[in-house]
């Protein structure tokens, strides 16, 4: 490992610098750095609780993971009814360089296809194919808008949402079937959130690993049944209850069986607590309340459609179409580049999300159907199989992934990540401010709770 600069940075070469550093340093921050004598109660068996069980398990702790569902993984779940692993949560590691699941994935020897966003066909609502030229040159100006966005918010003494700020700024943007694609396909996917429900002055202010994003063809399970091995974990175990003090911690499950540690870390999602699934004694602090109720939960919905024959170009990775609806199947993920199945994956983003787990499956591949014949002919033939999300109904999960919603601030984020005292501590995506939505921040918030465990409980 090479040493620290002795030369002093300019600002360019010290972002540089610490983008190379943070995931090592992060790393031996996130790790008990002594044996743990002690126990510990996991609630949630999603990638931040096994992070967590995990680091916390290897430095000695007698740790137990509670799931209420059937499987770990939590919003990581792979499906293989389609005839190839399909994810119907987390599928992507957003910017593989550096990040931490990158390196499990590697461990767990999963394969990986990167995906790249330049390998798209565009379809105008009249089913023509837009010019690439048309792309690029609007791309372009959805970033140089964007930066005027953000720019726009930062002068304002109040926050408005997205959808304000462009109504404002740019109305024509919202008229132009190609600028709402670009809105559509990718603010409101990466964030999690429809225009009308995001900060326009925080959305974006997030950090980013580098480089093209990767999608786990094995199935993003490979990660997380790597971290439970040799786990004492409780599925179909839902819990009700937490009660602390200063000496321990005790969980009620619905069964009414009782759990008690000298610690605990609640990885429940954001969509849970806001629904106050769970009772809290002494309740949490206001502030934390504050933060659960201001952060909002996205709704991002897949369907995977299996053909017998491909209708399309195989070797284009991607299929966009200028839906009238917002959050409308307006991006289309081709499985062929990566696996042998004739299979199309589209997706319902947030307000259209909603609507969307109203329908019936039936209705719902008649609809996307409707858009793959307005794109590639009536002709075309019926799906041999379906299969669809519903994250928002999911009453584990209520959601997708958090976003920025009006209002909210950086600090929100990092309440939801205060302890409550030193023996109640929380994990999860939420908890993350920088790296919000996200499997390597949820997996960094559970190994940065187990390090605060580690220091509570280590052997001195």
């Amino acid at each position: 490992m090479n040493p620290l600069p002795a030369t002093p940075l300019s600002r360019r070469r010290f972002v540089q610098f610490l983008t190379a550093w943070a995931p090592l340093l992060a790393s031996a921050r996130a790790t008990p750095s002594h044996l743990v004598a002690g126990s510990v109660i996991v609630i949630g068996a999603g990638i931040a609780g096994l992070a967590a069980a995990r680091a916390l398990a290897d430095a000695g702790a007698e740790v137990t993971v509670l799931e209420a569902r059937d499987y770990v993984g939590g919003r990581i779940r792979t499906d293989r009814s389609l005839g190839f692993p399909f994810d119907l949560g987390a599928a992507w590691i957003h910017g593989p360089d550096g990040n931490p699941i990158t390196e499990l994935a590697a461990q767990a020897s999963a394969r990986s296809f990167m995906t790249d966003d330049e390998s798209v066909m565009i379809y105008d609502r009249d089913g023509q194919p837009v010019p690439g030229a048309a792309v690029v040159k609007q791309e372009q100006r959805y970033r140089a808008l964007l930066k005027r966005l953000e720019a726009g918010a930062a002068q304002r003494a109040r926050d408005e949402s997205l959808a304000a700020a462009l109504q404002r700024l740019a109305p024509q943007a919202l008229e132009d079937p190609l600028m709402r694609y670009f809105l559509s396909a990718y603010a409101e996917f990466d964030s999690g959130g429809a225009l009308e429900r995001l900060s326009a002055r925080e959305w974006q202010n997030d950090e980013k690993y580098p480089g093209k994003d990767v999608l786990m063809i094995d199935g993003y399970d490979a990660v997380t049944n790597l971290l439970a091995k040799g786990l004492t974990i409780k599925t179909r175990t839902v819990v009700k209850a937490i009660a602390h003090d200063v000496e321990h911690v005790s969980v009620t499950a619905a069964d009414g069986q009782a759990y008690e540690a000298d610690a605990a870390i609640v990885t429940l999602p954001l969509g849970v607590l806001k629904k106050n699934a769970v009772a809290f004694d002494p309740q949490l602090p206001a502030r934390k309340r504050e933060a659960i109720a201001r952060v909002d939960v996205g709704i991002v919905n897949k369907a995977c459609l299996v053909f017998d024959e491909p209708f399309w170009d195989v070797e284009t990775q991607y299929f966009g179409y200028q839906s009238e609806v917002m959050g409308k199947y307006c991006y289309f993920l081709n499985a062929r580049p990566f696996c042998d199945v004739n299979a199309l994956a589209t997706f319902a983003f947030d307000s259209y999300g909603r609507e969307f787990e109203r329908q019936d499956d039936a209705l719902i591949e008649s609809e996307i159907m409707a858009t793959l014949r307005a794109m590639f002919g009536a002709d075309i033939p019926n799906p041999q199989k379906t299969l669809v999300t519903r994250w928002g109904a999911d009453v584990f999960a209520y959601g997708a992934y958090s976003f920025a919603s009006v209002g909210v601030t950086r600090e929100d984020f990092e309440a939801l990540a205060a302890p409550v005292g030193e023996r109640l501590l929380f994990a999860g995506e939420h908890t993350s401010a920088a790296y919000r939505g996200t499997t390597h921040g949820a997996y960094l918030s559970g190994r940065r709770e187990a390090a605060r465990v580690g220091k509570l409980l280590a052997w001195r």
